[in-house]
Formats: structure tokens, sequence, C-alpha cells
């Protein structure tokens, strides 16, 4: 919902390709889930100790991330191109070499969702400045209409979409994320 949002403020972008991209980049959690489940509980502690990002404490633990899983089902599961490319890069978007707009605003999105403690059910110490993001520069690169966005303005619009996405949450995580 927060990469259908952020797309609706570039003039250009596909709407439901971004809401598409946005609902499908962390499919790669479930299958680590599923089929990795003591070695991804295990990630998930160590996130939730050590409040880091769920990519990092997966390489840390794992030695693979749930990029990776998920890319991995994507292309068995024949999706689009640009979809897989979300999945794969969203956390390493200098990695993408392909559909760069898309895998930014899922970025961004993703990380405009765990600002707002929309995560993975955990408190995670990250600093975040989306302006100095490298996935901005793409975007704004691709969407020059983003020069003129205010982003404290905008990060209160994704607020009011708040409710949706804690109801979403909840249902997939089984539980209430905190509202920081």
């Amino acid at each position: 919902m927060v990469c259908r949002k952020f797309s609706e403020k570039l003039g250009a972008a596909d709407h439901e390709q971004a809401y598409m991209a946005g609902l499908l980049h962390d499919i790669g959690f479930m299958v680590n889930c599923l089929v990795f489940s003591s070695e991804f509980a295990k990630a998930m502690e160590r996130a939730l100790q050590e409040e880091i990002a769920l990519d990092e404490a997966e390489r840390l633990t794992m030695g693979f991330t749930h990029c990776e899983t998920g890319r991995a089902l994507a292309e068995q599961w024949k999706l689009a191109d640009d979809v897989i490319e979300v999945i794969a890069h969203h956390h390493a978007i200098e990695l993408s070499q392909k559909s760069q707009p898309l895998v930014a605003l899922v970025h961004l999105s993703d990380l405009l969702c765990r600002m707002r403690g929309l995560g993975y059910g955990y408190y995670e110490r990250h600093k975040v400045d989306l302006v100095s993001d490298p996935a901005w520069a793409i975007l704004l690169k691709e969407h020059r209409d983003l020069e003129g966005v205010d982003l404290v303005r905008f990060t209160f619009e994704l607020d009011e979409a708040v409710e949706e996405i804690h109801a979403l949450v909840s249902t997939v995580f089984g539980s209430t994320p905190s509202r920081n």
C-alpha cells in the first residue's frame, strides 16, 4: 500500500505495478519461515536482540537472505522480470541492473514502513535519511517532480493509510506493530 501511495506521487509511475512489487518484495520471508524454520527463527532472534535489519541477521546467521530465496521462488513461478528484480535487490539497489526505479521505489517504501514501525514486529536501530539514500537519486533522475516533494508532509500523508497497513501487518505477522 505504501508503494502504491508513493507511486501516486510520481506522475509517470505504474501504481498497480508498484502495489504488486510492494506486496511481493518480501516473499522470501515466507520461504525462509517455511523451508528453513529453525535457522530463520535464530535469524529473527538475532535481529530482535541486536536491533538490526532482518536481511543482515539472515546473512550473519543463515548465510543467505530472504532476497535470495524470494528470487529463487519468483524465478520458479516465472514472475515478471521487474518483480524478480525487486525481490532480489530491494535491500541492495546498487546490484539492480534493470527496473532500478521500481526497485528504488520499493526500497524507499520499505524504509518508510520500517520507520513507522511496520517492519517485522521488532524495533530496528537504523538511521534513515531518505534524501541521501541512493534510491532517492535513482527516483529523482526518473521523476523530476520529486524535487518539490516535502518528505515530512509526505510521511504524514502515509500515516493516513497506517490503520489499513497496521491491520495487514497484524494479519501477516500475528501481532500489532508499535506505532512509533
